[in-house]
């Protein structure tokens, strides 16, 4: 009766164990991933200029003449990424800002009113869970106005490799 318990036991453990081999290299990463991090505010910057720069290359600006009325119709496009919110603003016809953010886009026009150059720029909104992305918006040769992108701070620290 031991003999046919302990065959018992030696078969099940043995059926149990199956010939997958476990691919260690993912949960490594994982537990990589999940491992707390300490980074400095001039890396999550860093990283945020990075991601912003890298998704504002896929954003376009396109003037079409209208014929008819003798204007002029500015069509964007933002590229395919869906992950932040990205949006436009033209001087010309800004939506309602208020905030940083409205101080940032009287920064670009008083640059572009001045002849001076402007640069991409981060700016930390909701105390700083938010990092706002923005660069100036050219049609040809003259800025118009300004692109944003809403990075969260988490998915920018999560970004960081070591």
């Amino acid at each position: 009766m031991k003999k046919l318990l302990a065959f018992i036991l030696v078969s099940l453990s043995l059926v149990s164990c199956g010939d997958q081999k476990i691919d260690t290299t993912k949960a490594r990463e994982e537990m990589e991933d999940r491992e707390i991090k300490v980074v400095s505010e001039a890396e999550i910057i860093e990283r945020a200029m990075e991601i912003g720069n890298t998704l504002s290359k896929s954003f376009s600006i396109e003037v079409v003449p209208e014929p008819l009325t003798q204007t002029y119709v500015i069509n964007t496009e933002f590229g395919p990424d869906s992950v932040y919110h990205k949006a436009r603003y033209f001087f010309d016809d800004h939506e309602d800002l208020s905030g940083k953010v409205l101080q940032v886009f009287e920064a670009y026009r008083y640059n572009r009113d001045n002849n001076l150059v402007s640069e991409p720029n981060i700016q930390k909104l909701d105390e700083s869970k938010m990092l706002y992305y923005t660069k100036p918006m050219f049609a040809d040769t003259v800025m118009v106005g300004m692109w944003a992108i809403e990075i969260p701070r988490k998915n920018v620290v999560l970004s960081i490799k070591d």
